[in-house]
């Protein structure tokens, strides 16, 4: 299942992770495992935020992808199904709207 993953660093753990290279070293880690479909480093309520979007096969993947931000990064994650516009019309085309 598409996922589209919002991963928010705390600018206080975000600057230690910074200095020691564990920031890069983490998001480098996640790009390498989960290789995504896209993604994009900004700014959001004023942490480090990264928005992602990864195909997860199943639920299970969550920790994998989750616990080394929450751990090295003191991390929040929002993490949202999502879908592209041809599954949008498959989808349109089942429930008869299509």
């Amino acid at each position: 299942m598409r996922m589209l993953l919002k991963i928010q660093i705390p600018v206080d753990s975000g600057n230690e992770a910074l200095k020691s290279g564990v920031l890069g070293a983490t998001v480098r880690a996640f790009v390498e495992k989960s290789k995504p479909e896209c993604i994009y480093f900004t700014l959001a309520d004023g942490w480090r935020t990264i928005i992602a979007v990864v195909d997860m096969q199943s639920s299970s993947e969550m920790p994998g992808i989750g616990e080394p931000f929450f751990r090295e990064l003191d991390a929040s994650i929002e993490a949202t199904p999502c879908m592209n516009s041809e599954e949008l019309m498959t989808g349109l085309q089942a429930a008869g709207l299509a």
